[in-house]
Parts: structure tokens; C-alpha cells; sequence
């Protein structure tokens, strides 16, 4: 039984455990193409092989690029399947995409039946042409020119038909690639070697591919499960001792010793649409960009990131560090948060002025932009003209008639148990009527008027309503 084993072993070599960052495949480590790989791997668009790897200098077959591609726009589940017979990508599990009553699904040849549901799928997109369904063309090395046709018809916009392709072998280029390659290029999709081609004509690898797949998401051309990919700061980095299998961690951790990978780590991300949350490493987590291999140097940095399905950080991309310029302060209403391709806050300051200011990754909310109500107080510093950080008040109210007004003191005829009854700087407050509108009758603030007070204290009054 153990020379069985032992045979086994040999046969079937695990891979090399990955150092700490080194991410999802041992063979994507150092790769020039280890981010993309990392981040759509963390995404489950790449999947891995049985030995754990990803092989991506392996030529692509366009059947595989179709099956990534729908992965990465979301018509396709990426569900974790072994590896196709004869060396293909592992691909989602075939199913019919077009249903009895929408039409009849294309032909689809023998030779790729296992992936029926996808090709279907990917015509019914207008992805794959049908006469494209050809399994000498499906299970072949795909040139890049073909991938690019994929690529563009996937955008949903007009191609670019005349449009100039400036490489100096562009004229290998397929008259009927010529529209995507062109729309690509325009998009900085596609940019071509360092010696100015694109050898449009030579097979495209995996690393290749999912470089054009990791492009496209990062410039918002394809949106794949959005709830998994943070972009914010981080707060603080702890060990978590309810996961560490081993008291001891990575070199350079903080009261560890060198050279032992067993401690797992808590990691507290600020994000400007859901505030702090914890997040435990994954123990394959991709980090790049980090000045020291340990997780402690990622405190303070704007990171990129994407949790696996376990709700664990699978990928981390560093930035620059979180630095204020200098800062302003305003104060005010919540009218309203609007998302669009970035989020802004819309604030009614003390003179009711609507003031517009764009949030950013190092916007830091209490439970996020939209936990915040309409109408509710906060006080906002300002990095430029961005938001910094947002800080909700805890405000107090006190209502009765005016019964004098000296100076910068207002007086109430009720003394309230809590602010009493005289009100300083009430002049630098927000006047408004009782619907909260700014206040335009005559009378203002005179002795006999009722008034509603919101203040954070006796002088430190924010807004006086004429009822």
C-alpha cells in the first residue's frame, strides 16, 4: 500500500506552496500577467486545474475565450468545475440559454456539445455569429483578431468602421476585425506590443486574455459581481485569533516569528458606500503593490479588493497612502446621495445653498453614504472638494415663542430642562420656514414669534424654524 502511495506522489506532484501574496496559482507567481489572473481568479471567472494551476502561457481555443468572456459580463455562472477532457478550460456547466419560447437554440457541432449552453447563449448575445458555430474555429488556437470580435461585439456599442489602426502591422488585420480592432484600440482596450504591432494573426494565450478581460472591467466596460469588489482604505490590521490555526505568522508580522504562514488576519476596510467593516484574509490572497510582505503595510492604503465567496479578501491591490491636504468644514442637511458612475453627496448648508461634493475611495462614513437620511444633520470636512470624512450630529431641539431677542442672544418664554432658554449665535443659523425651506416672509425673528430650535448646544445653534 505505501509503494501505491508512494507512486501516486510521484505521478501527481502537488504544486509548491505560494508565499504569502503570492495568490490563487502557484504558476501565476511572477507571471507578468498575475494581477489579472489574481483578480478574475478571486472573481471565479479563471478557475483553476486539478494540480492547482492555471497554466497561463497555454494557448486559448475560442471556445474557452467565449465561455470567459460571458463569465465576465455575467450571462454565465462560474461554477468550479474540473478541467474539460483533451486540456480545456474549465467552463460552467452546460445548460440551454434559449427557451422553447423564444426560439429554437443554434446547431450547435458534436465536438463541443459539452458546452451547448454556453455557445447558445453566446449567439443569442450577438457575442458568436452562427456561422461562427463551427468546431474546427470553437476548439482551435484562437488568433487574437477573432478574441477582439468577441470583445467589441460584448460592449453593445457601435463599432468604429472607419477608424485608423496606428501599429505597423496593421494591415494583417482581417478586413472584418478591422471595426473591433479599431473600436478596441480607441478604448485603450487593446494597445499593442512594445515594437508597435499587434500581431493580429497569432494565438492569444490565457494571460493574454484575461489582461483584456481585467482591462475592461477596470474601465467599466464589463460590471461582474460588483458586491464583491471593494475600493476603499484600510482602517487597521489585527491577527484574528478565533482563525489562526497557529500563534505564529508571516515574516515581518507583529509579534510573530519569521518565516511561518499559519496566523490568519482581520482586515477593517473603509469604504464610502458601506463604512468599516472587518474582512478576514483568505489564506491564498493575491496582495500586490504592498512596500513590505506583511499585512500590517496595507494599514492606511487605498486598496483595490475582491471577496471570494467565503466573504474573504481573495485579492488586494495597494495604492497610495490616505493623506489630507487641508481641510475645510462645512455643516448641514443630508438632501440627498446620488450614484451614478461615482457617488456624490448633496448637502442644504446653514444658508441653504445646495452644495454638490463627489465622494472618493477615502470617504469615510459611519455605516456608509447610504445609511444617511434626508434631512439629517452632519458636519463634512472637505479634502479639496471632495468628501473626508462625514460625521452624523446628535442634535437637540427646543420649541416656544420668542419672547426677546438682544444681540446674539435669543430668548424662549419655556425654559427646556436640558438647554434652558437663552440661545447664542443664533444669527448663524439656518433660518427656514416650518417645512424647512428657506424662510422669505417679513417678520423673521421677532418677540411673539414661535420657533422650532435645533442646535448641538445653548450656543451652538444650527437652525431656527418660524412655525
Amino acid at each position: 500500500m505505501l509503494a501505491i502511495l508512494t507512486a501516486l506522489l510521484l505521478a501527481f506532484p502537488r504544486p509548491a506552496l505560494a508565499a504569502w501574496g503570492d495568490g490563487l496559482f502557484p504558476d501565476a507567481a511572477g507571471h507578468w500577467a498575475a494581477e489579472p489572473i489574481n483578480f478574475l481568479g478571486a472573481l471565479d471567472i479563471v478557475h483553476g486545474y486539478p494540480d492547482g494551476t492555471c497554466r497561463p502561457d497555454q494557448p486559448l481555443t475560442a471556445v474557452e475565450a467565449v465561455s470567459l468572456l460571458l463569465r465576465s459580463t455575467g450571462y454565465s455562472s462560474a461554477g468550479n468545475l474540473p478541467a474539460r477532457p483533451g486540456g480545456q478550460m474549465p467552463l460552467p456547466t452546460a445548460r440551454p440559454s434559449v427557451s422553447a419560447n423564444r426560439g429554437t437554440a443554434p446547431a450547435v457541432p458534436a465536438g463541443v456539445a459539452w458546452a451547448a449552453g454556453d455557445l447558445a447563449l453566446a449567439v443569442e448575445q450577438k457575442i458568436l455569429l452562427p456561422d461562427e458555430l463551427q468546431e474546427g474555429l470553437l476548439m482551435g488556437p484562437a488568433p487574437r483578431y477573432l478574441v477582439w470580435q468577441l470583445l467589441a461585439r460584448s460592449l453593445k456599442t457601435p463599432l468604429q468602421q472607419d477608424a485608423p489602426l496606428d501599429f505597423s502591422d496593421a494591415v494583417l488585420v482581417p478586413e472584418e476585425a478591422r471595426p473591433a480592432a479599431a473600436t478596441l484600440a480607441a478604448l485603450q482596450i487593446i494597445r499593442g506590443f512594445p515594437d508597435g504591432t499587434l500581431r493580429p494573426v497569432d494565438t492569444i494565450t490565457r494571460a493574454e486574455m484575461l489582461a483584456l478581460l481585467a482591462r475592461m472591467v477596470e474601465n467599466g466596460w464589463l460590471n461582474p459581481a460588483p458586491e464583491r469588489r471593494l475600493d476603499g482604505w484600510v482602517q487597521e490590521v489585527k491577527q484574528d485569533t478565533g482563525r489562526a490555526g497557529n500563534p505564529s505568522g508571516p515574516a515581518g508580522s507583529r509579534g510573530t516569528s519569521p518565516g511561518t504562514a499559519a496566523a490568519r488576519y482581520l482586515v477593517t476596510i473603509s469604504t464610502p458606500t458601506s463604512g468599516s467593516k472587518d474582512y478576514p484574509m483568505a489564506a491564498s490572497a493575491a496582495v500586490f503593490n504592498v512596500p513590505l510582505p506583511t499585512p500590517f503595510a496595507l494599514e492606511n492604503m487605498h486598496v483595490l479588493t475582491v471577496l471570494n465567496r467565503r466573504n474573504e479578501l481573495a485579492f488586494i491591490k495597494a495604492y497610495e497612502p490616505r493623506q489630507p491636504g487641508q481641510l475645510t468644514v462645512n455643516t448641514g442637511t443630508v438632501e440627498k446621495v446620488v450614484r451614478g458612475r461615482g457617488l456624490q453627496l448633496v448637502l442644504r448648508d446653514l444658508d441653504h445653498d445646495l452644495k454638490t461634493y463627489e465622494a472618493t475611495w477615502a470617504t469615510t462614513v459611519p455605516g456608509g453614504l447610504f445609511a444617511l437620511k434626508q434631512g439629517q444633520w452632519v458636519k463634512v470636512e472637505l479634502n479639496g472638494a471632495a468628501v473626508w470624512n462625514v460625521e452624523p450630529l446628535k442634535v437637540k431641539k427646543a420649541s416656544g415663542t420668542i419672547e426677546a431677542v438682544e444681540g446674539r442672544k435669543l430668548y424662549l418664554d419655556k425654559f427646556d430642562k436640558e438647554l434652558g432658554n437663552v440661545f447664542l449665535n443664533w444669527d448663524r443659523a439656518r433660518l427656514s420656514d416650518k417645512d424647512g425651506n428657506q424662510y422669505t416672509g417679513s417678520g423673521g425673528l421677532q418677540a411673539g414669534a414661535k420657533v422650532e430650535i435645533t442646535c448641538l448646544d445653548w450656543d451652538k445653534v444650527l437652525e431656527i424654524k418660524i412655525l
